[in-house]
C-alpha cells in the first residue's frame, strides 16, 4: 500500500517529529516540495489576471477574491482554503474566452496543481509485505508493473438530530451517481484490508467486474459484443438505494447501444453479422469479433463515465449549473509548461486509504433513501433494531446473502421485477430515477449521518484506525493547505468544537482523519462551490479527480481514434451547447429512456438538481421558459403500421389521421401560408395547387425537367477532376445532387444570391442553404435524436427567419418594381437589355394573389423545404442502386423512353426510399381490417416496409418496370407537394443525365461506396450517415464516381 509520507500513518507525540525532534513553531515539517512549484503555478496565473485587469480586458476579481490572492502570496505552501482561492480561480476559468491565453494559463496551472497533489506514483504501501526488503530484492519498486490493476493494495497516501435540504440545492440522485463513483474505486478485500479488489480508474468496474470472471459473468458473448439484458457486477450496490443500481442498468443498456452501432457502422470493413459467420459461439472468429466489439464499446461506455463525471457531476460540485456555465476542467488533453516540458498524463494511478476515508458522504442520504434503507435493514435483520446491529451481525447476514443470491442475470433491485426478455420495465426506472432528482439530498456536516447507518460509521472508523491514517492535520498538509490551530477554527460551532476535543484529548492534531472530515465546518452556496461539504473534502476530492482520469492512458495517451473508433470518439463527448449546459447524463437518459424524458425537461437535462432549485435558478439567468419543470409523462405508444392496405387508407384521410407537423412548424414560422402541414381545416391543399400551377406555367413540366438537366450537366462539366492519367475523370455524385435542387430553389424560386468565387458577397453557398433547409426538414418531419432536439429547433427557427427575411425584401422589391413610373416605363422601353432575374416571373405571379408579403413568403420557404433535400436524397439512392443494376445498360441507352425513366426512379423510390415512413395522429377511434386505433394514438406509418409487400409487389426486391404506377405509396415530402409526375420526371432525366457518362463506375475503395449504416426506426431498418464530426445525419455524404473522357 502507498502513503503520502509513512510519518504520517503512525503514531507519535504531537511535540515530537519523527527523529525526535522538536517540531517548528507551525508543528509541521515540510516535505512537500513538489507542492511549492504548483502553488506558485496557479498564484502566477493569478498575476496575470492582474496584469490582464490592467490593459483593460473585462475580468472583474471581486475583494474576496483579492484576498484569497493575498492569502496565497503570502502562504504559497500553507493555503488558507477558507479563502476560496480555488473556487474563485475556477470561476475565472470559467468565464475567461475558451482558448485565450490566460485560459490556456490557468487550465495548464489548476490541473498541474491538483495533478501533483498526489504522488505519481504513489511513495509507500500498507501492510507488512512491502515494509521490509525482499530476499530477491524484488518489489523495491511496487508500482511497476500492476499499479492500478484490480486487487492492488491501497496507495496510503496518507445520530441524525434532523435532516436539513442541501443549501445548494442537490438531489437525491447526485448521490446515487456519487455512491456509483465510489465503488468504481473502492472495494476493500474482507480478506485483506489491505488489498484494494477493484481498479484505481474510472472504469465502471461495477459494471463490467473486477476480474475475468466477473466480466464472463455479465458478457453475452453473441458475437456482438454485448452484455446479458440490464446486468451488472457489483452485488454490494444491491443493498443501496435502488436509483444507484438504475443508473448502472442505463450504462448498462448504453454499452449494448454502442455495440450495436459499433457493429452496424463497421469503421473498418471486418465485422459481419455473427449469424453469417458461425451459429457456433466458440467458433473463432465470432470470438475474435465478440472480444473486439466488446472491448471497444467497453473503451466508449467508460468515456461516457468519466465525462458525466467531468460534465453533470463536477458541474454540481463546483456550481456551474447554478450560473448556466458549460466550461469543464478538461484533466485528459496534453499540457505543456511554459518551461516546454510536458504535464504528465497516462502513467497510472493507485486510490489511497485516504481517500477512501474521504468518500464516506452518508449525511447527504435524503429522508427518502434514509426510510428506505431502514426498511432494508428490517428485512435484512428481521426483529432486530437496525442502530443496534453489530459489525459481527453484518459479516454474518452478508455472507448468507451472498451464498444463497442468484446470478448476475437475475438479480433484481428496489422490489422491480425483470420481463420476460431480461429486461426491467422502462416505466419502474424511470419512476426510480424522477423521484430520485425531486428528492432533495441532505447536507453535509456534525450530527448529519442517520442513525440508520450508524454500523456504517462504526465499521468506517474502526477499519481507519486500523489502516493507521494520518490525522486530519497531516492531510491537510499534504494538500498544502494550512493546518487547523483549534478545534475552533476546524468547526466553529462551539458545541461541536468543545464534544471533539474531549474525544480527542484537547489537541486539535489529534483529531483522526475519518471523523476530522465528515464533522469540519462546511463551505458556504458561493460562486465556485455547490457541493459544499468541510473544506479539506472539496480541496481533496479534485486533486483526486483528476488523478483519476489524468493518470489513465485510456482517458488520455490512448484515447484516439484507432482504439475508439473515430465514431465511438465522437460519441462520448460531451456537446457544450446542449440545453444542460455540457450534460452526458441527460444524453444517457434520452439515449436509452426515451419514452420517459422529453427534450425540455429539468429531469432530463439537471437530474442532480432538484427541479425547484432549477426553477429559481434557470428564472435567475432569464432561461426558464426554454424549460419544462414538471415531472415528464410517458410519451404515447408508437404503433407501427406496416400493411399495405393499412398504410394507404391512411394516408388517403387527414380527417381521421392527422399529419403531426403543424405544431412542429408553428414552432419555427409563425403566420399562414406554409402548406406542408396538410391540414384539410386549412387552405393547405389550394395553397399546394397554385404553388405548383405556377411552378409549371404555361409551358408545362418540360421546362422544369429541362432546367435541372442543364444545371447537372453544368455542374458535371464544372466539378468533375482529372485523375492522372488524363483519361479519367471524378466527381463526387452526393454532392452535386445536393446542389442541383438547392439552386433551382435559390436562382428560379427564392432569389437567394449563392456564394460563389464569382459572387463572394452571395448570402449563402449552395451547401450551407442546404444544410440550413435541411435542418429545417428534419425538425418538421423526421424524428432526430432527442438530445439535440432543442438546438435543432432553434437552428430552425433561426434558419427560416434568415430566408424569409431575404424572400420579403425580394418579393417587395418586386412589387415594387411592378409599379413603374412614366420614366420608369420609358426607361425600360429603350433598354438594351432587361434586369429580369429567373425568380421575378415567379414573385409576380404569387402577388398576382394579392396575399400578404409574409403569407407568401411561408409559401416560397415551403417549396425549399419539400422540393430540395429530400428529392436530392432520392437521386443521391437512386444512382447507388443502379450502378450495381444490369438495368444500368437500359439507362445508357439513347433508345431509353421517358416512361421507363420514371418507372426507373419510381423503383428506385420502393426499393430505397429517401426516408422510412411517416407518422399521424388518430382523431378518432377506427377499425381497418385487423388493426383497432383508438383516437389520440400515435401511429408510424411504414412506407418503406409496405412498398415491399410481396402480394402486392411480387418478388419485391426485383427492379421491375412494368409494375402499375397507381400501387407506389409516397411520404409526405416533395410527392405529396408536387405530385409523383414532377418527382419522376425530375429524377429520371438526372438518371439518364448522369448514367449518359462514357463507362460510368464508382471509384476504387471506400470513396466509391455511399458511406451509410443501418439504424431501426420504429422496427423499421433504415440508414444514417456520419458527417464531418462523426455525428449521424439523415443526409447522404461523398460518393465519387469515375468516368472515361
Amino acid at each position: 500500500m502507498s502513503s503520502i509520507q509513512r510519518r504520517f500513518t503512525l503514531r507519535r507525540p504531537p511535540t515530537m517529529n519523527k527523529n525526535g525532534e522538536t517540531p517548528k513553531p507551525n508543528g509541521v515539517i515540510n516535505t512537500n516540495t513538489q507542492n511549492e512549484e504548483h502553488h506558485s503555478s496557479v498564484l502566477k496565473s493569478m498575476k496575470e489576471v492582474r496584469e490582464t485587469i490592467k490593459k483593460g480586458l473585462p475580468i472583474v476579481m471581486d475583494p474576496q477574491m483579492i484576498s484569497a490572492v493575498l492569502n496565497a502570496l503570502h502562504n504559497i505552501n500553507n493555503i488558507d482554503d477558507r479563502k476560496m482561492l480555488l473556487e474563485h480561480v475556477l470561476m475565472l476559468m470559467a468565464n475567461t474566452p475558451s482558448g485565450s491565453d490566460l485560459s490556456i494559463r490557468l487550465q495548464t496551472s489548476v490541473v498541474s496543481l491538483l495533478y501533483n497533489d498526489l504522488t505519481h506514483p504513489p511513495s509507500t504501501y500498507v501492510s507488512d509485505k512491502y515494509a521490509w526488503r525482499t530476499a530477491d530484492g524484488s518489489f523495491n519498486n511496487v508500482c511497476v508493473p500492476d499499479m492500478g490493476k484490480a486487487g492492488l493494495v491501497f496507495d496510503t497516501l496518507l445520530k441524525r438530530e434532523k435532516a436539513v435540504e442541501h443549501p445548494a440545492g442537490l438531489s437525491s440522485l447526485m448521490f446515487s451517481f456519487a455512491a456509483l463513483v465510489i465503488h468504481t474505486c473502492f472495494r476493500t478485500s474482507h480478506r485483506d484490508w489491505t488489498i484494494n479488489e477493484t481498479s484505481s480508474y474510472v472504469d465502471l468496474s461495477p459494471l463490467y467486474g473486477n476480474n475475468k470472471a466477473d466480466q464472463d459473468r455479465v458478457r453475452a458473448y453473441d458475437g456482438r459484443g454485448f452484455l446479458h439484458p440490464d446486468t451488472f457486477a457489483e452485488d454490494r450496490l444491491l443493498l443501496l438505494p435502488p436509483a444507484v443500481c438504475v443508473l448502472l442498468v442505463l450504462f448498462s443498456r448504453n454499452h449494448n447501444y454502442i455495440a450495436q452501432k459499433l457493429l452496424d457502422i463497421n469503421e473498418r470493413g471486418t465485422w459481419q453479422d455473427p449469424d453469417a459467420i458461425s451459429e457456433n459461439k466458440d467458433d473463432p472468429m465470432r470470438k475474435k469479433q465478440d472480444e473486439e466489439i466488446f472491448q471497444t464499446a467497453r473503451l466508449i461506455n467508460c468515456g461516457w463515465f468519466a465525462n458525466v463525471v467531468f460534465s453533470d457531476y463536477f458541474s454540481a460540485i463546483l456550481g456551474f449549473v447554478r450560473k448556466g456555465i458549460s466550461w469543464s476542467l478538461n484533466p485528459f488533453e496534453e499540457i505543456r509548461k511554459q518551461d516546454h516540458t510536458f504535464v504528465e498524463r497516462g502513467q497510472g494511478n493507485s486510490v489511497s486509504v485516504e481517500f477512501n476515508c474521504l468518500y464516506r458522504w452518508h449525511a447527504t442520504t435524503s429522508v427518502e433513501d434514509e426510510k428506505w434503507i431502514r426498511k432494508a435493514w428490517e428485512q435484512f435483520f428481521p426483529g432486530k433494531d437496525p442502530e443496534k446491529v453489530t459489525p459481527d451481525d453484518f459479516k454474518r447476514a452478508a455472507a448468507h446473502a451472498q451464498s444463497t443470491e442468484p446470478d448476475c442475470e437475475h438479480w433484481t433491485f428496489g422490489g422491480l421485477k425483470r420481463q420476460e426478455n431480461g429486461h426491467f420495465a422502462d416505466d419502474d426506472l424511470a419512476r426510480i430515477l424522477q423521484d430520485a432528482t425531486s428528492h432533495p439530498a441532505s447536507c453535509f456536516g456534525a450530527r448529519g449521518t442517520p442513525g440508520v447507518m450508524r454500523l456504517n460509521e462504526i465499521m468506517g472508523i474502526l477499519q481507519s484506525r486500523r489502516w493507521g491514517v494520518c490525522s486530519l492535520n497531516d492531510f491537510r498538509k499534504f494538500l498544502g493547505l494550512k493546518q487547523y490551530s483549534s478545534f475552533l477554527e476546524w468547526n466553529p460551532n462551539p458545541e461541536i468544537a468543545e464534544a471533539a476535543s474531549k474525544l480527542y484529548y484537547g489537541d486539535i492534531n489529534n483529531l483522526e482523519l475519518y471523523v476530522g472530515l465528515q464533522a469540519e465546518e462546511t463551505k458556504p452556496v458561493v460562486d465556485g462551490a455547490g457541493l459544499c461539504p468541510g473544506y479539506t473534502t472539496s480541496r481533496a476530492i479534485l486533486a483526486d479527480a483528476i488523478a483519476l482520469t489524468r493518470g489513465d492512458r485510456f482517458y488520455t495517451t490512448d484515447m484516439t481514434p484507432f482504439n475508439y473508433t473515430a465514431w465511438g470518439l465522437r460519441d462520448c463527448q460531451r456537446d457544450e451547447t446542449n440545453p444542460g449546459f455540457g450534460s452526458m447524463l441527460g444524453r444517457l437518459f434520452l439515449r436509452t429512456l426515451p419514452d420517459h424524458f422529453t427534450s425540455d425537461s429539468t429531469y432530463t437535462w439537471f437530474p442532480l438538481m432538484t427541479p425547484t432549485s432549477m426553477k429559481n435558478y434557470t428564472e435567475t439567468l432569464g432561461i426558464k421558459e426554454k424549460y419544462s419543470f414538471e415531472r415528464p409523462r410517458r410519451a404515447p405508444i408508437t404503433h407501427v403500421v406496416n400493411d399495405y392496405a393499412v398504410v394507404a387508407e391512411m394516408l388517403k384521410d387527414n380527417a381521421a389521421f392527422r399529419p403531426p407537423y403543424a405544431d412542429r412548424v408553428g414552432a419555427v414560422v409563425k403566420g399562414q401560408g406554409f402548406f406542408i402541414t396538410y391540414d384539410q381545416n386549412d387552405d393547405s391543399l389550394d395553397d399546394q395547387k397554385l404553388i405548383y400551377n405556377i411552378i409549371i406555367g404555361e409551358e408545362g413540366l418540360g421546362k422544369v425537367v429541362q432546367k435541372f438537366t442543364e444545371t447537372t450537366n453544368t455542374i458535371i462539366e464544372r466539378d468533375s477532376y482529372s485523375l492522372a492519367d488524363r483519361k479519367t475523370k471524378a466527381i463526387d455524385i452526393s454532392e452535386m445532387f445536393k446542389m442541383i435542387p438547392i439552386q433551382w430553389f435559390a436562382n428560379e424560386i427564392a432569389g437567394i444570391s449563392l456564394k460563389t468565387p464569382d459572387n463572394p458577397s452571395g448570402e449563402w453557398t449552395d451547401h450551407e442553404l442546404f444544410k440550413m433547409i435541411g435542418e429545417l426538414y428534419e425538425f418538421i418531419f423526421l424524428e432526430s435524436d432527442a438530445a439535440h432536439e432543442l438546438n435543432i429547433e432553434e437552428r430552425a427557427r433561426k434558419n427560416a427567419e434568415d430566408i424569409t427575411r431575404i424572400v420579403k425584401a425580394n418579393l417587395r422589391a418586386t412589387s415594387n418594381s411592378n409599379r413603374l413610373s412614366f420614366i420608369g416605363l420609358v426607361g425600360s422601353i429603350f433598354s438594351s437589355h432587361s434586369s429580369k432575374k429567373p425568380y421575378n416571373t415567379f414573385l409576380e405571379k404569387l402577388l398576382a394573389t394579392e396575399k400578404p408579403i409574409d403569407e407568401l413568403a411561408n409559401l416560397i420557404l415551403s417549396i425549399g423545404i419539400v422540393a430540395t433535400v429530400e428529392l436530392s436524397q432520392a437521386m443521391i439512392n437512386m444512382i447507388n442502386l443502379y450502378l450495381d443494376s444490369p438495368q444500368s445498360v437500359l439507362i445508357s441507352s439513347e433508345k431509353v423512353k421517358p416512361e421507363e425513366l420514371q418507372a426507373l426512379a419510381r423503383e428506385a423510390m420502393r426499393i430505397d426510399p429517401p426516408f422510412a415512413g411517416v407518422y399521424r395522429e388518430a382523431r378518432q377511434d377506427r377499425n381497418l381490417r385487423t388493426l383497432s386505433v383508438k383516437s389520440d394514438e400515435r401511429l408510424f406509418l411504414s412506407i418503406a416496409r409496405a412498398n415491399m409487400e410481396p402480394q402486392i409487389f411480387p418478388d419485391p426486391k426485383k427492379i421491375d418496370l412494368t409494375r402499375n404506377a397507381e400501387l407506389y405509396i409516397t411520404g409526405d415530402g416533395i410527392s405529396r407537394s408536387f405530385g409523383n409526375e414532377f418527382v419522376h420526371s425530375i429524377m429520371g432525366a438526372a438518371l439518364q443525365t448522369v448514367f449518359s457518362l462514357k463507362n460510368l463506375r464508382r471509384a476504387p475503395g471506400m470513396s466509391g461506396k455511399l458511406k451509410r449504416f443501418r439504424y431501426n426506426e420504429n422496427g423499421t431498418e433504415y440508414y444514417h450517415y456520419l458527417d464531418a464530426k462523426m455525428d449521424p445525419i439523415p443526409w447522404a455524404t461523398s460518393l465519387i464516381l469515375q468516368y472515361d473522357v
